[in-house]
């Protein structure tokens, strides 16, 4: 669910710190990304719903604890399975979250500055697949021009009453 509600990189969330959670702020700040750069990243209410939860329950440094030599869980293959499995999914990846954040942001309005800002994008070509989801602000765009051009231009053309 994490990985859902942020939109963060799998590696990201699974070796997330609870001193890198502000829970005044509700931010998640990741030091090392995959592109290098920093991200802060907002955690909505059902993300701090869960993260406050955990916290209460935990002794570990790590979000997700694990008995490997990292100490936090490093690729939960068995469990994502077994998760598919009791869903009905048969193909799912866990990066397939990360895209599900963009693409319900794109398909409510957002643009592709804010989602690439959102998913730690470096480049708008990274974030522009999630464009392309959501037609329906360049229709309205759209219908709205051409409604007052042609409603300008019939109302041009209107012969005079006598």
């Amino acid at each position: 669910m994490i990985s859902l509600l942020t939109g963060a990189r799998k590696s990201n969330t699974l070796a997330m710190r609870w001193e890198d959670i502000n829970f005044t702020a509700e931010t998640w700040r990741i030091e090392e990304t995959k592109n290098s750069d920093p991200q802060t990243i907002h955690l909505p209410k059902q993300a701090m719903e869960i993260l406050t939860e955990r916290k209460w329950k935990s002794e570990s440094p790590w979000v997700f604890e694990g008995r490997g030599a990292k100490g936090h869980l490093a690729d939960p293959k068995k469990a994502w399975g077994r998760i598919l499995k009791d869903a009905g999914i048969d193909n799912l990846r866990i990066h397939d979250l990360r895209r599900t954040l963009g693409s319900y942001q794109a398909a409510t309005g957002a643009n592709g500055y804010i989602i690439g800002k959102s998913l730690g994008h470096r480049s708008q070509q990274s974030t522009a697949i999630y464009a392309r989801l959501n037609l329906d602000p360049v229709r309205d765009s759209v219908n709205k021009a051409t409604d007052v051009m042609l409603g300008y231009m019939q109302t041009e053309q209107k012969p005079e009453t006598e």
